[in-house]
């Protein structure tokens, strides 16, 4: 069996080759001795031998190859500190593989240190390593030249051309999501002000947040309307910013696609603002998509979506 690990932002997602996908949210996650993930994944997966795992963790900014897990400093990291919340889930979940014996890579994110087209290194940090995931699910099934926007509790988008991955626009850059969102003028005056710290910003900077609503359940349909239709407004913003660079590189004919819980009700409305189809992918796409990179890494591939695969990698398997 092969095994896909999603650090999503609300849970983990566990998928294997042939798409069974298993949940658990990282709150619940956070309490759970290693053990029992093991168990849990086991259980909903199958107890088969995993011949390898393909783990995504947090911001995954430390790293710009895949590499077995026992060669990754730092879990991978440049710091333990950045964006988004902190719950202890994805860090129990990397401690329990660590802990199995089974094979396991760590993906990267995409930074400024990664190979993509230089003018988005102005940025620190692109896309978290479950959209290399995401894209490679995508890229698998047959499509070589897409842009997947994935929007739910916050926005990032990224672009593929040829089966590299190009550029990511990250949650706080751009488009916010239903709960977390780039800082704006009056963030930065609260943040000066001492009234909160920057992560705070971005946490509460979403368009739920904003409402002061934690999710969409909680909406009158009045709100709920808004909200989707303000998250469907800046998801094809982002998308038509990425389908300029991809004009700029030479690629018109780029598919298009939305990620995220909220994908499938904000796509009409996302294809109607583009003037283009634009297709959802299911919640389990970036999960299955490490699961993907765990096979197709195990068959000896060295390369994926343009990142390099580190040679301890198969040389560690050879032994």
């Amino acid at each position: 069996m092969f095994l896909g690990i999603d650090h999503g932002t609300t849970a983990i997602r566990f998928a294997n080759e042939v798409g069974s996908c298993y949940e658990i949210s990282r709150r619940v996650a956070a309490r759970l001795p290693s053990q029992q993930i093991l168990s849990l994944v086991a259980e909903n997966l199958g107890s088969g031998q995993v011949d390898l795992v393909a783990l995504s963790y947090s911001m995954g900014d430390g790293l710009t190859s895949i590499v077995r897990l026992e060669d990754a400093a730092n879990r991978g990291l440049i710091s333990q500190d950045g964006a988004g919340l902190h719950q202890g889930g994805g860090t129990q979940v990397f401690e329990a593989i660590r802990a199995s014996g089974w094979p396991a890579v760590l993906l990267p994110g995409i930074h400024r240190a990664s190979r993509i087209d230089p003018r988005f290194r102005v940025f620190s940090h692109g896309m978290s390593p479950e959209k290399v995931g995401l894209a490679y699910g995508v890229f698998r099934q047959g499509c070589a030249s897409f842009i997947v926007c994935d929007a739910s509790s916050n926005t990032v988008s990224f672009a593929v051309l040829e089966g590299r991955i190009v550029a990511a626009i990250d949650a706080p850059i751009f488009a916010p999501g239903l709960l977390q969102g780039p800082l704006d003028v009056q963030a930065i005056r609260d943040v000066d002000e001492g009234k909160l710290t920057a992560n705070q910003a971005f946490n509460w900077g979403g368009i739920l947040s904003k409402m002061g609503r934690k999710g969409l359940d909680q909406c009158s349909p009045e709100e709920r309307h808004l909200a989707t239709e303000s998250l469907a407004l800046f998801a094809a913003m982002e998308i038509s910013a990425l389908l300029l660079l991809c004009r700029d590189l030479g690629q018109e004919d780029v598919q298009l696609f939305l990620a995220g819980s909220p994908a499938k009700e904000i796509e009409p409305r996302v294809s109607a603002l583009l003037g283009k189809g634009v297709r959802p992918l299911e919640g389990s796409a970036a999960a299955q998509g490490c699961a993907w990179i765990a096979e197709d890494v195990f068959a000896g591939e060295k390369s994926i979506l343009g990142i390099a695969v580190d040679e301890r990698v198969q040389r560690g398997r050879e032994c």
